[in-house]
Order: structure tokens, then sequence, then C-alpha cells
């Protein structure tokens, strides 16, 4: 090999390859013209690539990335027709001596000091560190920019998920994610909001479920002067996270989503167009369903009025499992919670109200209900349910308690009813 200096440049932000370059400055230019190893040499090359700066046993490397529960009988021996295999790739790509560049001695691999090995994830830290280190000038903005143009995507994406690679793709992810969402709050603040929104998106798309970067897209929505579409953006959000996750949102993200929905509303002050405009859009019939955060609020003004009133109130709740009593998968369980939403609301008063509590639950108050009353109501809803295509194929469990006045108003025993329907309808669900 010749003593001048010689330049491999890794990538493993994303797909992994292998380029042989003159100048590490060019590695942008360069980039739609990188090798991609051979499968069989990946995890060896991958584990020498990212540990370039010291020598690796060869325990070391079995270790790393054999699985223990493999057939090859003899690792060792493998792994030497592996580094043959992989001193041929080197030549091939435009090294001269495969053998001198990559080197086996004494039980320990090595890279020849006369060779150079950037990678990408090396100049993101770089670069990353650059710009945290005085966030508010140009160069350093000029840094990040470059530095999340180098990050394609998960660590290794495309590789086996040994436990080494697990950690670093999470430390990576975890960086790249600080930076956009930063750069993309400073690009806002500074006024570059087109660009600053472009960057937000960039982020939710990569990782939709994480609510930092969802709440700063509405800012920014927002200060663009496109309300509803911020509104619209946040109601896209709740669906994704009750059908993937069964979760709402953070109470930090649903609170603003309040104060858009609020300030959305033009000032009036004649109470009869109030009025008027308060009333639902359509004649809708059946049980009224809204939000949780509303639904709550709307229990504890119930809460709070049955103290004079007297009036029985029910809340009940509806679980959906499989014929075996497991959870539903995610594509399946969405297909039944809509179903039964369907039954729920045609089924039901105008004047009772219920809400998706999470993937697989709904939650129903029904006003002026006895217990008796609200089993024999919820059995004709999950009768109207099983005549559907879902409900063939879901088992159902019910839950009613009665509405209990707030706290400080008495001592509270609660103790919960289940599966509270008559018998001609616990067949139908059990079938």
């Amino acid at each position: 090999m010749n003593e001048e200096k010689q330049v491999l440049f890794v990538s493993v932000l994303g797909k992994f390859s292998i380029q042989k370059i003159t100048d590490k400055n060019d590695i942008e230019k360069n980039a739609e013209k990188r090798e991609s190893a051979p499968l069989k040499q990946r995890s060896f090359l991958q584990y020498l690539c990212v540990f370039h700066d010291r020598d690796i046993s060869q325990e070391e490397i079995i270790d790393a990335i054999w699985d223990t529960d493999s057939d090859v009988g003899d690792p060792a021996n493998t792994l030497k027709n592996t580094l043959y295999r992989t001193r041929i790739l080197l030549e091939k790509i435009g090294f001269s001596d495969g053998k001198q560049l990559l080197r086996y001695d004494r039980g320990f691999y090595s890279w020849n000091p006369n060779l150079e090995i950037v990678l990408d994830s090396e100049e993101f830290d770089k670069l990353y560190d650059f710009f945290y280190n005085d966030p508010n000038t140009q160069k350093s903005q000029d840094a990040a920019e470059k530095a999340l143009r180098l990050y394609k995507g998960e660590f290794l994406a495309n590789a086996a998920g040994n436990p080494w690679m697990l950690s670093m793709r999470t430390y990576y992810h975890g960086k790249y994610l600080n930076l956009i969402r930063d750069m993309a709050r400073l690009l806002y603040e500074k006024g570059s909001i087109e660009r600053g929104a472009e960057l937000c998106r960039e982020a939710t798309t990569i990782d939709p479920f994480d609510e930092e970067s969802q709440l700063l897209m509405m800012r920014i929505l927002y200060a663009s002067g496109l309300t509803q579409a911020a509104i619209q953006h946040y109601e896209m959000v709740r669906s994704m996270f009750m059908e993937q996750l069964g979760v709402t949102p953070s109470e930090e993200l649903s609170e603003f989503y309040r104060r858009l929905v609020r300030e959305d509303e033009p000032r009036e002050q004649d109470l009869n167009v109030i009025r008027t405009q308060m009333l639902e859009e359509t004649e809708t019939a059946g049980a009224y369903f809204c939000e949780y955060s509303v639904f709550r609020s709307m229990y504890r003004f119930i809460a709070r009025s049955t103290v004079r009133s007297g009036q029985i109130i029910q809340l009940a709740m509806l679980i959906l499992y499989d014929q075996d009593n497991n959870h539903l998968p995610a594509k399946r369980c969405n297909e039944a919670m809509e179903a039964m939403r369907e039954s729920i609301q045609n089924v039901l008063r105008t004047g009772d109200v219920f809400t998706r509590f999470s993937r697989d639950q709904y939650l129903i108050m029904l006003p002026s209900a006895s217990h008796e009353n609200a089993a024999m109501a919820l059995g004709r809803v999950i009768e109207a349910f099983h005549r559907t295509f879902a409900g063939k194929t879901t088992r159902t469990q019910v839950s009613i308690l009665p509405v209990l006045p707030p706290k400080a108003l008495g001592v509270h025993k609660q103790v919960a009813e289940f599966s509270p329907i008559p018998n001609t309808f616990v067949k139908k669900i059990r079938r």
C-alpha cells in the first residue's frame, strides 16, 4: 500500500455503504456513488468500521455479531473466509492491497494506520457539537443543516438488530430529533417560518409519536396564521395516537388545541348569534360523541348537578376482546371500535354521551337511568354491534357504576359491576 493518505468513507446513518474518496470534503457531492457491501460481510465490516480506532479481538467480534443459536460450528474459521472476501471487496472499490489495508495479527483485526476512515456518524457528531456550542451564529446553523443532510435514516437501518447496534440507533435517533427540533424552533423564532415548518414536518415524519415535535408543528402552523390547519393537525395526531397506541395526546398538546379552538371563534356581542353558533350544524340523532377531555369536563359538571337534583346517572365502560379474551390486533381493533361507535350512536338516546377512552375502550354516561335500565340499553347496543361483521368475531366486557358527587362532598365507595346485561344478551356476547 502506498504511504500517501487514503480515505474510506463509511455511511452508517441510514443504508450502510462504503466508498473510497480522495477528499473527505466531497462526501456530500459523491454520496450517490457509494458501493454497498455484500450481505454476508456486512455485520463483520460494519463492526470493524464503527470501531475503527482500535484493534478488535476475534472473540469480541464473534460475541458482537454471532448468533448464539447459529448452526455454524466454527465461527473462527468462517471469520477467516469473511476477512478474505472483505479484502477483495476493498480492492474492488479502488484500494490497491486489501491485505495491507485490513490486517489480522495474533487474533486481532485492525486497519492500516495510513488509511483515514470517515464515518458519517462521526461527522454528524462534530457538526452537532459545533451547533450547540453557539446556536445563534450563522456558521452554527449551517453546520446543523449539514448534519441534518447527513442523517439519512436510523443507524444501520438495513442491518440486523444486534445488541451493540440498538443502543447506537437510539442514541443517534435522539440526537437527530433534538437537532431538528431545536433548528426548527430557532428558525421559527427568527421568522424563517417556512423552513422551520419544513424541518418540523420532517421530524414528525421520522418519529410521528414524538409529542414535542407535534406540538412545535402546531405552534408553527398557528404562527403562520393557519389556525384551522393547526387544529386539523391535532385531530390527525389524536386519531393516530388512539389507533396505534391506544392513548390520547399529552395534556400540553390537548390544552394548546383547546386554546386554538377558543381563539378560532370570532368575537361576537349578540347573545342570540352566539346561541345559534353553538348549535350543532347537522341534526344528528343518537348519543353524543366527544373527546375524552370534553367528556371528563362534562362528567365533573354532571357529578356536581347530582348533589341537588338527586338524579341517578350511570357511567359505563365497554371493552372489546377477541374470542380468546386477548387484546385485538391494531387493524381489527380499529374496525371493531368503529363498528361499536356506530352501534352506540344509533342505539342510545340523544342525551347520552360517550368517548373513546383507549384503543379498545369506550366510556358512556347515561343520565336518568337506573342500573337495570342502563344494562338493558347497553344490551341493545351489544346486540346491534354483534350483527355487524366485526361484532361476530369479537367479545365484549361491560361494567357500570353510578356517577358520584365531587370528592369534597362525601366519602365514596366504588364497587364495579361487570357484564351487567340480561341473560338474553349474554349468549350473543359469548358466541
